[in-house]
């Protein structure tokens, strides 16, 4: 009888020690990225898919409410700072093919962010979307952490905002190359502009694993279209609202 308790004991000190959640994170993930290359890397098998159904499965098998697990993550959304920073190496390293092709990118980019929010915001209004999910859409191809403030900001639920720009990154580092695979085969350049500003950073590291040259021009677009949406959505919303 003894031991039975003092394994329960054990079990509950484990998960109630504020890392948890950090090792529960790591741990989904690496068992996500081991899963994908005996999937033999299958875009359909992506490690972050695997990770995020692992932690919400565990979660819910442990009882842990999200804001617990959200506190012990905030680490990882600390070093979602630097990891963007560290986007420049590749962009230094492919800086002659970004100045070669700068007109096209920033055309493709001011195209592909517009038609991105546009039609996901049209489509929802067609649809009978509330105003709620309309405002949340028109935030769905930066990063989360842009997303929440932006929804903050233009009156829309933050949380829907959050699951709205994950959907789609995780759409986008699925269907894009295999679609540009069909399209425009051998165009990294062209590939990661097109994860950049509709996937933002899901899309970005997908397109780093793809190539150097995806990479770089997958994190320009990226940062591009995040500075664009944050200095347009809030004014455009200002002048719709009267």
């Amino acid at each position: 009888m003894l031991a039975p308790a003092l394994a329960a004991q054990a079990t509950q000190a484990v998960l109630a020690h504020p890392i948890f959640p950090l090792g529960l994170t790591l741990a989904a993930y690496a068992a996500g990225t081991w899963l994908h290359r005996r999937a033999g890397q299958s875009p359909f098998f992506h490690p972050l898919i695997l990770a995020v159904a692992i932690v919400i499965v565990a979660l819910k098998a442990i009882g842990m409410p999200y804001a617990t697990y959200f506190e012990g993550t905030r680490f990882l959304h600390w070093m979602l700072g630097p990891a963007i920073v560290a986007l420049a190496i590749p962009l230094y390293g492919e800086l002659t093919q970004l100045k070669a092709r700068w007109r096209s990118t920033l055309a493709a980019l001011l195209v592909g962010s517009v038609v991105a929010t546009g039609s996901a915001v049209l489509v929802a209004w067609s649809l009978g979307g509330s105003q709620s999910l309309l405002l949340a859409l028109s935030t769905k191809s930066v990063t989360t952490a842009l997303a929440t403030v932006l929804a903050h900001e233009i009156g829309s639920n933050p949380a829907i905002a959050a699951t709205i720009v994950l959907v789609t990154g995780l759409l986008g580092a699925v269907v894009g190359p295999w679609l540009f695979a069909r399209l425009r085969p051998g165009d990294d350049a062209a590939l990661g502009t097109a994860l950049g500003t509709c996937a933002h950073a899901i899309g970005t590291s997908r397109a780093i694993q793809l190539s150097e040259a995806c990479g770089a021009f997958a994190a320009l677009s990226m940062g591009l279209n995040g500075l664009l949406t944050a200095l347009v959505l809030p004014a455009l919303m200002k002048w719709l609202q009267g």
